[in-house]
């Protein structure tokens, strides 16, 4: 099953896939549940959004985000597997860049997967840290219904964006997926030994159907290894299971407010998020 889907430097310039290679990636996002689409991003976008990351979190080691994930409630840092964390940083900076969560060519490809009025739903940071072992085999969200003959048959509603911040070898450990799961049902878990993984680039995304059963790789290398998710879904979609009681993506006002007005609708979700952590905040 073949997922991987080079980006040409022309397609990206011009925002938009080509037609051979689009229909390419749909067969894989219809097929594999999954598609690695290789180069959306420049490396040097990306490496500004990792000198962001090292700005805000380069100092802290292991143990210091295992004690900030042990704050209570709201709290940006939450313990996602042993030495693993996700993070809803600010979107601010080189993490507050249009051409970031706003690509063009992922747009224009998720249009007819979310249709046109889209929303992002989260934008977060997962780390693993050196020693971090295989994460558990998981969703990003169950079926939304439990019958297998409706649940393999329903559209995508909701797509996982995953955008490493630096080149991930097998050594550092990947994402690992299982292409065609996304069509599975529930309770059918796979072992381990038959996960697909591969490194990743920088520039590279990889975009995986929330229905799509995946871990992450353990980390046997020696540097903190960050990927940042951005989750796009249907208008009418919320997660309300990975993020109880925190929020999934934090944009100032001011900074929605200064977007053009073409790409707000894709950012309203940062009002409902801004709601959600006032009311979190009051006693």
């Amino acid at each position: 099953m073949d997922w991987i889907v080079p980006v040409s430097e022309s397609e990206r310039q011009a925002g938009a896939l080509l037609p051979a290679s689009a229909g390419k990636a749909y067969g894989a996002m219809r097929d594999a549940g999954c598609v690695l689409l290789r180069g959306v991003f420049s490396t040097e976008m990306i490496d500004a959004v990792y000198r962001e990351f090292l700005a805000h979190y380069g100092a802290m080691d292991l143990r210091a985000m295992t004690e900030q994930a042990a704050k209570p409630l709201p709290n940006p840092f939450l313990e996602v597997g042993g030495a693993r964390f996700e993070i809803v940083p600010r979107m601010a900076g080189a993490f507050g860049d249009p051409d970031l969560f706003a690509s063009a060519l992922l747009r224009r490809f998720l249009m007819p997967l979310l249709g046109s009025d889209m929303r992002l739903s989260g934008f977060t940071v997962v780390v693993s840290h050196p020693g971090a072992t295989l994460q558990h085999i998981h969703r990003d969200h169950a079926h939304l219904y439990t019958d297998p003959s409706v649940a393999r048959s329903l559209p995508c509603y909701a797509v996982n964006v995953s955008v490493p911040l630096i080149d991930i070898d097998m050594q550092t450990g990947p994402t690992g997926v299982w292409p065609g799961s996304h069509t599975w049902p529930g309770g059918q878990v796979p072992s381990p030994e038959t996960v697909t993984a591969i490194p990743f680039q920088r520039g590279d995304c990889i975009l995986m159907d929330y229905r799509t059963l995946h871990t992450g790789m353990p980390n046997r290398g020696t540097r903190i290894r960050p990927i940042l998710y951005l989750v796009y879904t249907r208008t009418w979609f919320f997660d309300e299971v990975n993020h109880a009681g925190r929020a999934a993506l934090d944009l100032p006002m001011e900074k929605f407010l200064a977007l053009p007005e073409t790409m707000r609708p894709l950012l309203l979700r940062a009002f409902a998020q801004a709601m959600r952590a006032k009311h979190l905040t009051q006693p």
